[in-house]
């Protein structure tokens, strides 16, 4: 990852059309494509995490369980390509 010197977002996402969402992103934040799979997987536990403490999961477990069947079945069969780019 970067240097903290100069933070900038390397991440923006707000709502879309129709439900979805708009991401933006900046592909220099990481170094390789292998780290953007330790970032997902942290995003996953903060938003387990999440999940249990606002009572819309009942544990860490059944959270990342329903993340992660979902994470899986996105990647093998996209619903859609969505929208966004990269972020210069």
């Amino acid at each position: 990852m970067r240097s903290e010197d100069n933070l900038q977002p390397f991440l923006v996402a707000f709502p879309g059309g129709e439900g979805g969402q708009t991401v933006m992103l900046d592909p220099s934040f990481f170094t390789g494509a292998g780290e953007v799979g330790l970032f997902l997987a942290d995003l996953a536990r903060h938003y387990a995490r999440a999940f249990v403490q606002s009572g819309r999961a009942r544990d860490m477990e059944d959270a990342i369980e329903q993340i992660r069947e979902l994470f899986d079945a996105e990647l093998d069969t996209p619903t859609d390509e969505g929208e966004g780019g990269f972020a210069s």
